[in-house]
């Protein structure tokens, strides 16, 4: 039988939550797509995609014309592939599954990354994770994904090296 935390312990834990979600989606000001981003309740996962595309200012104009490529910092990226990567990672952060992956977000952030930076480092590791599933047609191994997250900050500086 699992113990019952005490009124101490319930509360750490709802304000690391709390902390997390406001790390994977910080109170949003003015408007996207005509929506007010403050009235939109981020615990909705629908909502949270908005708020994600509305980070994303050069990316807008991208995802409303449906352009499958386009140059941000020159390099070519896929505008709606850019956001489901943001997405996954936001999912995996305001579920806490796999908390690796928030010890990850700390670390990072202790070590000075900003925050934005930080959730592309997240990124890069679910992107070759998915691509590993796809390349081997095996499924996601969690230990690797853990070890991946691991590897950061460094794994993501020689990826990019390589491109």
């Amino acid at each position: 039988m699992a113990r019952r935390l005490d009124e101490g312990e319930a509360s750490a834990a709802s304000g690391a939550a709390e902390e997390r979600r406001r790390f994977v989606c910080p109170p949003a000001r003015g408007r996207y797509e005509g929506i007010e981003l403050e009235y939109l309740d981020p615990a909705d996962p629908d909502a949270r995609r908005i708020l994600l595309e509305a980070e994303h200012p050069e990316l807008h104009r991208a995802l409303r014309r449906g352009d499958d490529e386009v140059v941000v910092g020159g390099r070519p990226i896929n505008p709606r592939l850019h956001i489901a990567m943001h997405e996954i990672v936001a999912n995996q952060l305001w579920d806490d599954d796999p908390p690796e992956a928030w010890q990850t977000a700390q670390r990072l952030t202790a070590l000075g990354y900003e925050r934005h930076e930080v959730l592309h480092m997240l990124c890069s590791v679910v992107a070759r994770e998915v691509w590993s599933v796809l390349d081997s047609g095996r499924a996601s191994d969690p230990t690797r994904y853990v070890a991946a997250l691991d590897e950061l900050p460094e794994s993501y500086f020689a990826l990019a090296e390589e491109s």
